[in-house]
């Protein structure tokens, strides 16, 4: 398994040391409030590509403790930043440099609806970690393997609180991607994977939704205290000839939006179901 919170905290370091050194360059002008001075340099940062496009960034009070800047001025300045388009922020997954690529084009399952304009909502992903699984489960029986590539994610919809999901692959279909760097599978399609490298598009789907405790991994991911109680959103893929290819357990946080289900004779078939907790 890559060891994802060792990787974010040597790159979160690096961020520390990087925009330190650019602030300085970017205050040498006594002329401009701090808060601007904050907006500048990591706005040059980001066009001179130090900072890369679905990078996270230091948590404000990180940032504030490494800048002779008060934690109000970083908050002020990572609102214009977020204004301007640079940086996407959510309360639970953190700010992340701005970019197309953490967005997902063309998410299958976990996908909405604006309430008031109807348009789909893209969600954005967050690759967490990849590994190589052997637990016992329903992932196995449906792919019918001893073994599993298992891709765990962040999902989310503008400001709303994310969902961890487990994308379970054969370990035949999914080993290649144990060695791609993280950073490169933000925003990526599961069911694209599967259907550019084996030609196995996703035909049908069954979905299985449930309340109850969402696992110590996707509490501590999602910062909820242990046990707590979300929906449960497991949903099996089907390709050609009914054959079982994918298999995805999603844990949803307990104010997490209404699901969505969109489904029927053809995948895409505009059926829609909204699925409420009591």
């Amino acid at each position: 398994m890559q060891n994802s919170s060792a990787i974010l905290r040597r790159m979160n370091d690096a961020v520390l040391d990087k925009i330190s050194a650019v602030f300085a360059r970017a205050s040498r002008d006594d002329g401009e409030p701090k808060y601007e001075q904050v907006v500048t340099a990591f706005t040059d940062a980001i066009q001179r590509g130090e900072f890369k496009p679905g990078q996270r960034l230091p948590a404000e009070s990180e940032l504030c403790a490494h800048l002779p800047v008060s934690l109000g001025t970083v908050q002020r300045a990572m609102s214009r930043l977020v204004a301007r388009g640079l940086v996407i922020r959510n309360r639970r997954t953190g700010t992340f440099v701005a970019d197309r690529q953490s967005q997902a084009s063309e998410a299958f399952v976990y996908r909405f609806k604006d309430t008031k304009t109807g348009e789909v909502l893209m969600p954005f992903v967050r690759v967490l970690a990849v590994s190589e699984d052997k637990s016992r489960g329903p992932w196995r029986t449906l792919l019918g393997v001893d073994r599993c590539v298992r891709l765990d994610r962040l999902l989310w919809v503008q400001d709303d609180p994310p969902a961890f999901t487990s994308v379970y692959f054969s370990y035949d279909h999914g080993k290649a991607l144990l060695d791609v760097p993280l950073e490169e599978l933000h925003g990526s399609s599961t069911h694209r994977v599967m259907v550019d490298r084996f030609n196995l598009p996703t035909l049908r789907v069954e979905h299985r939704i449930g309340a109850r405790a969402l696992s110590d991994f996707a509490c501590k991911h999602l910062r909820l205290p242990a046990d707590t109680v979300g929906t449960i959103w497991d949903v099996s893929d089907y390709s050609i000839g009914d054959k079982p290819v994918l298999f995805q357990r999603l844990q949803l946080p307990p104010e997490h939006r209404p699901i969505e289900l969109t489904e029927g004779g053809d995948a895409f078939a505009p059926v829609r179901a909204r699925v409420r907790r009591t």
